[in-house]
């Protein structure tokens, strides 16, 4: 049974923009939080966000018509053949990560045709597994969390920036702002 390969490739394209804006969002979005929390962190410089690398896929060995893919997509992707040098870069880098779908994500752009296995569909899962488990690596972080998550959430964040200081953290330190987000009602006294 073949898979519709055009939807696992839309969708791994889809997970792929939202992994990529997430990765420039972080940047933002931890400037940000190190600014809120600057009068809090002054003493202690500034705050070492844990990093969170790109979660990889395990080293699956990949049946031929794997190679095949690749071997004919960097055919015609390879600089000395007329190829773009940067898209043959991505190919190399999709395939030695072993993100199978990448790789036929740029074999279908160059219109190269595909074979595949039931084999080769896991791999495709792979793909698309490790790219939500990325996705949600990034919407874990504590800038993240903070900006976006509940009022419990946040709750937790300042519990964890407080571990993270080696102190406590009091209601008096925080601002109105903070303080409304994490649940404070300011008309009550």
């Amino acid at each position: 049974m073949k898979v519709n390969l055009k939807k696992l490739v839309y969708q791994y394209r889809y997970l792929k923009l939202e992994l990529d804006e997430l990765k420039e969002q972080q940047v933002e979005l931890t400037i940000e939080f190190e600014s809120e929390f600057s009068d809090i962190i002054k003493d202690d410089g500034k705050i070492q966000m844990p990093e969170t690398k790109d979660t990889k896929t395990k080293s699956v060995h990949t049946d031929e018509s794997v190679k095949d893919i690749y071997k004919k997509t960097a055919k015609k992707l390879h600089p000395d053949k007329g190829g773009d040098e940067e898209e043959f870069k991505e190919l190399n880098k999709r395939y030695k990560s072993n993100d199978l779908l990448g790789v036929i994500d740029l074999a279908v752009d160059n219109k190269i045709e595909i074979d595949y296995s039931e084999d080769d569909v896991k791999l495709m899962n792979i793909s698309v597994e490790s790219l939500k488990t990325n996705i949600e690596d990034y919407k874990n972080k504590i800038a993240y969390v903070w900006k976006y998550g509940t009022t419990l959430q946040r709750k937790q964040v300042l519990g964890t920036l407080s571990k993270h200081l080696g102190r406590t953290i009091d209601v008096e330190d925080l601002t109105d702002e903070q303080k409304i987000k994490i649940g404070i009602d300011l008309d009550i006294k």
